[in-house]
């Protein structure tokens, strides 16, 4: 094996190409171990895993820190952690020199999540507002609130995921995180919406596929191009708009306003009774998350929801001793 040969075997770019490859890894999910590979060698100068020591890491965690925050670090951490642990299974390093390093302790670093006011101001917003795709960005949160899906999973939905006799929308693989499939119930105020949308689109465009993006922006505006509708240009919707509406939301921020409003929901009053109260297992079921602490971390437990569950707080007592009016015994 002449030098050449050997700088590849060990070059940090072709194990994690190798680890995608082995591990099946979702675009999305490559396109972020690249940025971490690339990240540190563009800041360590360090191609090779067997140039990379503890040294190494702890300089370029001070760099990161510095530049960044210790929550990017943790994240950059996860990613080296798991493809310097590969390059000890295909034998190019003995030992993982990243396990010696501690992330960051998770501080309350929850973020102000938003309000179902905001929600609601940035769709009255979108109800009034004379933008030719404003009806659609409006399906398109109410789809977001509704279904709790990420954005990769809005921008890969199509008509046929749609049952609306069955009243289910399929969450495929190909679009999913966690790498699974799973159907969830279409929210009553949803289905009237989705149905209009696919009556209208069938009435306009002679085209029409069941096969094709619901939200397929290029159908509503000559200024997207391309032949699908990319997370990218959802992002860049939401973002524009946001500044216009002077309301901040995110995709993201409503997958967390969606978990949050479903497990307050009995403390607030809004289950009718008789009705069975949103459990964990099923918030975590609706929105795919295969580790029930992910479930919980995008929970915000509100003042009202922790007074109903401390009321199961109770214990008997009997009329024992009391204080004196002298304040003794």
């Amino acid at each position: 094996m002449n030098n050449e040969q050997l700088d590849r075997n060990y070059d940090l770019r072709d194990v994690y190409e190798q680890f995608g490859y082995e591990k099946l890894h979702r675009p999305d999910t490559k396109k972020t171990y690249r940025k971490v590979v690339n990240r540190f060698i563009g800041d360590t100068r360090k191609h090779r895993v067997d140039q990379i020591s503890k040294e190494v890491l702890l300089s370029w965690r001070d760099q990161v820190v510095e530049r960044s925050s210790e929550i990017t670090y943790n994240n950059y951490h996860r990613h080296m952690n798991a493809i310097l642990s590969f390059s000890v299974t295909l034998g190019l390093i003995e030992t993982n020199p990243m396990r010696g390093i501690r992330t960051y302790p998770r501080a309350n670093t929850r973020r102000k999540g938003s309000k179902v006011e905001d929600l609601e101001t940035f769709c009255a917003f979108l109800e009034n507002d004379d933008h030719p795709l404003s009806p659609i960005i409006l399906n398109i949160v109410l789809t977001y609130f509704y279904t709790g899906m990420r954005r990769a999973q809005l921008c890969g939905l199509i008509w046929r995921d749609i049952d609306f006799e069955d009243n289910t929308i399929l969450l495929r693989k190909t679009h999913s995180k966690s790498g699974h499939e799973w159907k969830i119930a279409i929210h009553e105020n949803l289905r009237p919406r989705l149905l209009e949308m696919k009556i209208d689109l069938l009435r306009r465009f002679t085209d029409f596929r069941e096969d094709d993006q619901v939200f397929w922006i290029q159908r509503y505006s000559p200024d997207y191009v391309g032949e699908r509708f990319t997370v990218e240009q959802l992002a860049g919707i939401m973002k524009r708009t946001s500044k216009r509406s002077g309301v901040k939301i995110s995709s993201h921020m409503i997958r967390h306003l969606v978990a949050t409003t479903l497990a307050n929901k009995e403390a607030e009053g809004l289950l009718e009774t008789g009705e069975i109260p949103a459990t964990l297992s099923c918030i975590q079921a609706f929105l795919g998350h295969e580790n029930i602490a992910t479930t919980i971390g995008y929970i915000e437990p509100g003042l009202s929801t922790q007074r109903q569950v401390i009321k199961g707080l109770q214990l008997r007592l009997g009329s024992g001793r009391k204080l004196g009016n002298d304040g003794k015994f």
